[in-house]
């Protein structure tokens, strides 16, 4: 059973963002270091969020610069919204791999991408996050809503063999009278345009273009980035993190927008799904089971699939990082107009299609759930973009779903 929330009505919304308070040494998140203090601040990080209304429905999208977002962080961004209630929540990350870390209370996440955890750094970050909900739902007007999408070649490649995703879809929201509120982008590739020797905290260049003047408070969300890559910019100016920055802004502006709608059809749902069991790819074969074993305790066992409909676009949010070649097959089980938001929710790591991961090439050594995640997340994943558009969807997701109330407030 897949929970669902659908509404019609004129449309309003509201963005703000909020800057992360964070003290000197943060453990910088993103890559495994020996030593995670960072050395100072590059440019400030923070969440910036959007909350849309249609009829009796409120949902939120949230955006925080850091590289994911754990279950036990979403859980602490929702504690501190009991005076905003939400029929949906979708809170992701931008991958940067210069954020701050600290928040990932995991044994293996700590030594290998944010650094220790501190239950104080957590309480900050989902503070953050919350403060930009609740500050955003305040700001809430009549709006319309607008979509453009096209490819941006240029800006991606596949770091391993499979195909460039280089889709690039943008929801634009406006007063009735033109007056801009929000732009949020869907794009797919890794931030570590900083490099592992960076020391300071960074949005990476999605911070450049969150940062740069535009279309109202912009929101950065990642697409199915497993193995996608940013392709350096060229320029006399500016460093490679502020050169791509400023072209992604350049390809987002070049979109094509679709007739603002004041009125469009809005939904939210959620398919409930259990996991395999641990199989963590950077594991020798020989050794496999003995390391789902004791990863048992420290996996989630459980994960959710949720689907955001706003007019004709259903943005399918997956708590992980699917490849390329997984993201087109969930997406043509999606159906048309479906778009997949990684990194949302939780975090269950790469999704690497089974082929692969049988001759150990591409992302196996970033998996943690073995061949049959994706296979396992792909029901799910049409049945919530089935849900959002009134469909019946050709097979359910294994396990069960919360009620419309529950996805929305657990």
């Amino acid at each position: 059973m897949t929970a669902v929330r659908r509404c019609q009505g004129p449309l309003s919304a509201g963005a703000a963002a909020a800057t992360f308070e964070l003290p000197p040494g943060v453990p910088i998140g993103g890559f495994a270091r020996l030593r995670y203090a960072s050395e100072g601040i590059r440019d400030p990080v923070g969440a910036r969020a959007l909350v849309l209304s249609a009829g009796e429905c409120r949902f939120a999208l949230a955006s925080a610069e850091i590289l994911l977002v754990p279950e036990a962080l979403e859980v602490a961004v929702r504690a501190r919204l009991g005076d905003v209630p939400l029929d949906g929540l979708l809170v992701g990350a931008t991958h940067t791999h210069s954020g701050p870390g600290g928040y990932w209370d995991h044994v293996f996440g700590e030594h290998i991408a944010t650094g220790p955890f501190d239950p104080v750094l957590r309480d900050r970050i989902a503070g953050g996050i919350a403060e930009a909900i609740r500050a955003a739902a305040a700001a809430s007007g009549p709006a319309r809503l607008s979509v453009g999408e096209g490819r941006a070649e240029e800006l991606a490649y596949n770091r391993t063999v499979g195909p460039v995703e280089a889709r690039l879809t943008v929801v634009r929201i406006d007063r009735p009278d033109g007056t801009p509120v929000s732009e949020v982008a869907v794009f797919a590739a890794h931030p570590t345009t900083l490099g592992r020797a960076n020391l300071l905290i960074s949005g990476d260049w999605p911070g450049r273009y969150l940062a740069g003047g535009g279309h109202g408070v912009r929101l950065f969300f990642q697409g199915a980035l497993g193995d996608q890559a940013a392709t350096p910019v060229k320029g006399p100016e500016g460093t490679p993190t502020d050169r791509y920055g400023d072209a992604f802004a350049r390809a987002v502006d070049g979109l094509a927008y679709s007739v603002p709608d004041p009125a469009p059809a809005i939904a939210f749902a959620t398919a409930d799904v259990p996991l395999p069991a641990p199989d963590p790819g950077a594991v020798p074969p020989l050794l496999r089971r003995a390391a789902s074993n004791a990863s048992w305790d420290t996996m989630p066992a459980r994960a959710d699939v949720e689907a955001l409909r706003l007019g004709g676009l259903v943005l399918v949010a997956v708590p992980g990082e699917p490849v390329s070649e997984v993201a087109e097959a969930w997406r043509r089980a999606a159906g048309p107009g479906a778009q997949i938001v990684s990194l949302v929710n939780g975090y269950v790591g790469y999704v690497e299609t089974p082929r692969m991961m049988a001759s150990e090439r591409g992302e196996t050594p970033r998996t943690y759930y073995g061949p049959s995640l994706g296979a396992r997340l792909e029901p799910a994943v049409a049945a919530a973009a089935a849900a959002v558009r009134g469909e019946r969807p050709e097979r359910a997701p294994a396990g069960a779903g919360r009620t419309p109330a529950a996805a929305g407030r657990r």
